[in-house]
């Protein structure tokens, strides 16, 4: 296999610039630095950072769908900092003036000034066990199989659990 293994600093910069690092890009380097070192991926190596970096970029295209899913009345300051938090770890900086949370956040402070979202007396639901579903077989991907018990898809499995519960006691209730 010809194939320049990244540098940190490189996988970092390119983040940066907005580019995507893929499960496939993870695979790629992962498999470069094992023919390198004989043993395997180093800790804290370029495949490691890549794994990172590409986690952090599906953890804010999962928060983005979430958002995304909310009637734009219903987007709050609350959504805005998990956006804005989520797009800079995703890329390795603070999100910039024509970001995406730029934009959450100038339809949340829009909404603030409003007074939205209003109360509503039947919340729909935003996170579902398919949505749960969907992201573990994206982290499983990343993970080689196995899904972090505290990541991503394990808190949105929580969420879909809590929710079903929730509703399953409210219909039992009105028996």
């Amino acid at each position: 296999m010809s194939f320049d293994l990244p540098t940190i600093a490189e996988l970092k910069r390119a983040a940066e610039c907005g580019q995507r690092i893929t499960p496939e890009d993870v695979s790629v380097i992962s498999q470069a630095e094992s023919e390198l070192t004989g043993s395997g991926p180093v800790r804290g190596g370029p495949a490691a950072t890549a794994q990172s970096l590409a986690m952090r970029q599906m953890n804010f295209d999962t928060k983005i769908d979430e958002v995304s899913r909310k009637p734009q009345s219903h987007i709050t300051q609350e959504d805005a900092r998990e956006i804005q938090a989520t797009e800079g770890r995703a890329f390795n900086k603070p999100p910039g003036v024509g970001s995406v949370s730029a934009q959450v956040r100038s339809i949340a402070n829009r909404n603030e000034a409003l007074g939205l979202p209003p109360v509503a007396a039947d919340v729909p639901v935003y996170v579902t066990k398919d949505d749960a579903r969907e992201a573990q077989q994206a982290e499983s991907l990343i993970y080689g199989g196995q899904n972090p018990s505290r990541g991503m898809a394990a808190q949105m499995q929580s969420v879909a659990d809590k929710i079903e519960y929730a509703r399953r006691g409210s219909t039992l209730s009105n028996q």
